[in-house]
């Protein structure tokens, strides 16, 4: 048989290839530290592979919205935080308000810091996140939430829209509190107007005594739909003693007592009192539950104060439409505070489940496609001196002719 040049050169340069590429495929193997370069090494693991890597993807996305939401989160408990500490020193400029000593001057200068504190209660509910966005504008977060008016109350201009944010795949939360919610709607002091309307007796006063009764009375009674089911008559009638009942729109006595002039009766949480004898009728007008924000109640209160043509006396109504607005925005903001902590939770809570996942994702991988390094280097230099053998043999059989041998 006659071996031509063409074929052995043929042969040798074959021989080099595949060394060459044994080398670099082991070399790759090192660089990028797996088993698995390039899909027909392991067609099965290949595929098992990116089915991790996809999950590890969705779970660093997962982490960036958990990473939003907590910032999102976090400037909204921290302007909560601060406003509840404005409606303590609120409350207490209140009650210095309505001790006897201080003149008008005195009342001047607690205005003039509640007036302060209001523009610092406005600023802070209409707080932005690092995002620059409104935190409490709802879907609307390029607009403050609240605007002040020509006539200087503030007005609700946001969306009740709550924006969320995907954890998990099966988990979503809520990363924004509405304004309204949380101030707009905090409900204000509930009351009730009375008029003499038959009788020799002149109203003396009509006032809530026990708010808390009171409030119970119109939570079970009031009704939006039929006003007329929301007045009462009360009636004195002379005896011995005198008495006095109260009924409802149907006729029903809901109330009754000894009547004497001067004094108070007291029922439901309502005081009424009369000057004059008995046989007097008086209608009692039950007034709907309002709800408005602390700016516009405070401002309100802060206008009270400032009226020196009021006595202490006059203002009491106004003292307690103060304290009824600052609790009922401290309940609302609590509720807000306790939702956005639960949500801060949550995060906590997937997170470290993200993070346990991704642990044993990598663990995974790694029992697919880990490489043993000291085997790949061993096999790394067996190529190498593979290739060293081929370049070695090829230079021979180059050299290799028959006239060497005459």
């Amino acid at each position: 048989m006659r071996i031509t040049n063409n074929f052995i050169y043929r042969q040798s340069i074959e021989g080099l290839t595949k060394a060459n590429e044994r080398y670099l495929d082991v070399n790759r193997k090192i660089i990028e530290q797996s088993e698995i370069v390039k899909p027909s090494d392991d067609p099965v693991g290949a595929g098992q592979l990116l089915q991790y890597e996809a999950s590890n993807l969705l779970i660093e996305q997962y982490s960036e919205n958990a990473t939003f939401a907590k910032n999102r989160l976090g400037y909204q408990d921290a302007s909560l935080a601060s406003l509840r500490n404005i409606l303590d020193a609120m409350d207490i400029l209140r009650i210095e308000a309505e001790n006897s000593a201080f003149d008008q001057s005195d009342l001047n200068s607690i205005a003039s810091e509640l007036e302060s504190l209001v523009l610092s209660s406005a600023d802070l509910m209409n707080s932005k996140g690092s995002d620059g966005k409104y935190v409490f504008a709802g879907f609307d977060s390029d607009n403050p939430p609240f605007q002040k008016q020509t006539d200087g109350s503030y007005v609700f201009r946001g969306d009740e829209g709550k924006v969320q944010s995907q954890l998990s795949e099966t988990v979503t939360i809520n990363v924004s509190n509405s304004g309204k919610e949380l101030f707009e709607s905090a409900k204000v002091r509930n009351d009730f107007a009375g008029t003499v309307t038959a009788g020799p007796a002149t109203l003396g006063g009509v006032r809530v005594g026990d708010q808390g009764a009171f409030d119970v009375f119109v939570a079970d009674n009031y009704d939006a739909i039929t006003p007329a089911n929301n007045q009462y008559t009360l009636t004195t009638a002379v005896g011995a003693p005198d008495t006095f009942s109260v009924v409802d729109s149907g006729g029903g006595v809901v109330a009754s007592g000894n009547y004497v002039s001067g004094q108070a009766m007291k029922f439901l949480g309502m005081e009424v009192s009369l000057n004059g004898a008995a046989g007097s009728t008086v209608a009692l007008d039950i007034n709907p539950p309002a709800r408005d924000n602390i700016l516009n109640q405070m401002s309100s209160f802060i206008n009270t104060l400032r009226d020196d043509s009021l006595t202490l006396k006059d203002k009491e109504f106004a003292f307690r439409d103060a304290f009824v607005s600052i609790r009922n925005t401290r309940e609302a903001i609590g509720i807000g505070r306790s939702a956005i902590g639960a949500g801060l939770d949550t995060i906590s809570q997937v997170e470290n489940y993200s993070s346990s996942s991704k642990i044993t994702n990598q663990s995974a991988q790694n029992a697919i496609s880990g490489l043993d390094l000291p085997a790949a280097s061993a096999e790394l230099a067996l190529a190498q001196q593979a290739i060293d053998a081929s370049q070695l043999l090829f230079t021979r059989v180059t050299n290799l002719s028959l006239f060497n041998a005459l």
